[in-house]
């Protein structure tokens, strides 16, 4: 059973009570998802939940379609065995075997890229060592963009080009890649409401709601100004979702065909994994260099490096029966790193880490990576790789309590709590900022109703 089977065959047996529509996420109400996770009880449902077994089946499914032929993955059983795809990803051709409807979110990642840090540079007066707040507008400006960029590639899914696309496939995902840069690239007109209500559904209204929540928690926290494992695994959830949607497929929705009547090919799970995160690392790791965004988590709860784990998963992958030529200790070779660094996921990750970590040697900046480059096979990295994910991603409440459920990415049981609402600022001292006063502190009477009472000296300030 290929990649693109087994992922559609574990979603038939986890799928339960399939609605009776034509998509089968389709909703009543245009309700953004929430938390489900909040204490270990919670932490217990999510883990034998099928939303828990359907993301890790197709993070894996994305791995296993890396590897090139005539290799299987590890991961397969003897009943399971692969075959493999003939998809080799190539830097200069990024939308090759692509959807138009990921060729669209290809080029809106790539115009996130491009421009948004250059129009929105860091804040360089503050003296923070992480987290600069200039992230909170770029944050703002996805938030402010996102329902453009999610419509535009709805539109790409539905669009059949005339059609005649079949003739100029490449002219048509490069049509389709730029008008997904166009919509990440420019502010929303002042119709587009009017736009997206005219050439959507209102289910197709329901979708891009909970489509945009996932892509919002995909980039960093805007108010904590941290970025971990747990927002790449929201971008892949925000993957996942356009899998289940039909964003994957080459032909055009129509009313009688829904998301699951073709699994995707094997080539077009590999694209995802290596064209599309590739394009999402541009734009991760200007964020975590420029606006300096905090590492989730003390030092990572994975060991890999301070923000990423799944791109090293991937990279092993891509990797697996190049064991004679290219050895998992080859890693220590850095002219190698330097030539192979783009095309290769797993040398790129190594590179941008040791690129910022410059002067320390690796051993001590990079111990587990340095214990995994001493490997005889990258079969067994990838392997070791998805274990480690399953376990200290998946398995941690730290990292997965922010997940949202909404009906496309669904919760199957009753949360312990009620979601609350985040804060939207972080307290601010100094001379130049908001002092932290404590309500009780004001005073409520007298001639000075509302004057901040003078401080309280300490009995041995005398």
């Amino acid at each position: 059973m290929d990649p693109a089977s087994a992922i559609h065959h574990h979603e038939q047996e986890t799928q339960q009570q399939p609605p009776k529509t034509n998509d089968p996420h389709a909703t009543k109400k245009n309700t953004p998802p929430s938390r489900y996770i909040y204490t270990e009880t919670d932490m217990n449902q999510f883990r034998k939940s099928p939303a828990r077994k359907n993301l890790l089946s197709f993070v894996t499914a994305l791995g296993r379609s890396c590897a090139p032929p005539p290799n299987t993955h590890p991961s397969f059983s003897a009943n399971e065995q692969t075959t493999t795809t003939q998809y080799q990803y190539d830097p200069s051709q990024p939308l090759r075997e692509l959807s138009p409807s990921l060729a669209s979110f290809h080029g809106s990642l790539r115009a996130m890229a491009d421009l948004w840090l250059t129009e929105l540079p860091p804040d360089r007066t503050t003296r923070a060592r992480f987290g600069n707040p200039m992230f909170r507008t770029w944050h703002d400006r996805l938030i402010e963009r996102s329902d453009a960029i999610i419509s535009c590639l709805l539109d790409c899914r539905d669009d059949d080009g005339g059609g005649g696309h079949e003739e100029d496939e490449e002219g048509f995902l490069d049509l389709c890649a730029q008008r997904g840069y166009a919509a990440a690239a420019n502010p929303p007109a002042a119709d587009d409401d009017a736009v997206r209500s005219r050439k959507h559904d209102n289910n197709d209204d329901a979708i891009t709601t909970e489509l945009a929540a996932y892509l919002h928690s995909s980039f960093g926290h805007p108010t904590r100004l941290d970025y971990g494992t747990g927002h790449e695994s929201s971008f892949f959830v925000f993957l996942y979702a356009l899998f289940k949607i039909g964003c994957f497929d080459d032909t055009p929705r129509t009313a009688t065909t829904t998301a699951f009547e073709n699994a995707p090919c094997p080539r077009r799970l590999a694209a995802v994994a290596l064209s599309i995160t590739s394009q999402y690392l541009r734009v991760t790791r200007q964020l975590q260099s420029e606006y300096m965004l905090e590492p989730a988590g003390s030092h990572g709860v994975w060991g890999l490096d301070d923000y990423h784990c799944l791109p090293f998963y991937f990279g092993a992958c891509q990797l697996v029966g190049n064991d004679g030529d290219i050895q998992p200790r080859c890693i220590h070779d850095d002219r190698l790193l330097e030539r192979e660094c783009e095309r290769l996921m797993y040398f790129g990750c190594i590179r941008y880490i040791k690129s910022l970590k410059k002067g320390v040697p690796f051993f001590e900046s990079s111990p587990m990576l340095d214990d995994i480059s001493s490997l005889d096979s990258w079969t067994r990295v990838a392997k070791g790789l998805m274990k480690l994910y399953e376990g200290e991603v998946l398995e941690k409440l730290p990292v997965v309590q922010h997940f949202v459920f909404g009906n496309i990415f669904k919760a199957n049981w009753t949360p312990s709590q009620e979601p609350r609402t985040a804060p939207t600022r972080t307290f601010i001292n100094g001379p130049h900022g908001d002092e932290c006063i404590a309500p009780w502190a004001v005073q409520r009477s007298g001639a000075n109703v509302g004057m901040i009472p003078p401080p309280t000296r300490a009995p041995w300030a005398k």
